[in-house]
């Protein structure tokens, strides 16, 4: 019996997609080889293009409801623990920790999935003024955020990497090279997930050969670098995304209320007391 080997494809405005190069990328697993799609920079462009749409649905949803969204996916990967495992195992990983590291990733979900409609009143505060007005820091999602995973294997970390700017309203397109596998496969779980469209995407590939377009990309509004970059590339991307006056952050914390706190703008709002 002939063995049909599965494509994988990266995962763009809830569709799977092949890159538009048509390139792909070889990758190793306990002597089976993986075929991993090589993200080119229209595969980029069309991304953001998603990803700008999906920021107006994923951000227009009530924090109830995104609330949701996320738990069930927390229920999808409960589902689908088994596999999880197998293939966390054929990284390198023990069973025994990666049944540890599946069990963290759900509690985490259901954390963030519980801050979602709550991170706002943390966030934001009422500013003490010496005349008789309200002074009110309100807080809004800061838009696309493109995410590099790190370069562990772990489902834990790439949650870790996209669940906070997620919560609070962004977009995320999250994009892995150690861990491409392992993202492409948590996409089928994402689209089960009543996502919508183009509110998370899935990348795989080579960062250093789009570090360019996305640093440059004036529609990204934010790039999350969870890996070690070296200083000339973190140089030249922070050089880059100066022109549109992008933020980066390199290495940002991804746990507690301070995780969130990057992919926030805050607005100020004044309002007269009254008598």
């Amino acid at each position: 019996m002939i063995e049909i080997k599965k494509t994988y494809k990266n995962y763009v405005d809830g569709k799977y997609v092949r890159s538009e190069s048509g390139k792909t990328y070889t990758k190793e697993l306990k002597n089976e080889f993986y075929e991993l799609p090589l993200t080119s920079r229209k595969d980029v462009r069309d991304t953001v293009t998603s990803s700008k749409s999906g920021f107006n649905q994923w951000n227009g949803l009530t924090p109830y409801t995104r609330m949701q969204i996320l738990y069930r996916l927390s229920e999808m990967i409960e589902g689908n623990k088994e596999s999880y495992n197998e293939l966390l195992v054929s990284h390198g990983m023990s069973k025994q920790k990666a049944n540890k590291d599946i069990e963290l990733a759900i509690e985490n979900i259901i954390w963030f999935a519980g801050l979602a409609d709550k991170w706002e009143q943390l966030a934001g505060n009422l500013n003490p003024v010496s005349e008789e007005y309200f002074n009110i820091s309100h807080q809004n999602p800061i838009g696309v955020v493109f995410s590099l995973n790190n370069s562990t294997v772990s489902l834990n970390d790439l949650l870790l990497s996209l669940l906070p700017p997620l919560t609070i309203g962004c977009s995320v397109i999250s994009y892995s090279e150690e861990s491409s596998v392992l993202a492409l496969k948590f996409a089928e779980d994402i689209n089960n997930s009543d996502f919508p469209p183009g509110s998370l995407n899935i990348l795989t590939g080579k960062f250093v050969n789009i570090l360019d377009d996305v640093s440059k990309h004036v529609e990204i509004n934010l790039v999350a670098l969870h890996k070690e970059i070296e200083n000339d590339g973190l140089k030249r991307i922070q050089e880059n995304a100066s022109s549109s006056v992008k933020r980066v952050v390199s290495l940002p914390s991804i746990s507690g209320l301070s995780s969130i706190l990057p992919y926030l703008e805050t607005k100020t709002v004044w309002h007269p007391k009254g008598t």
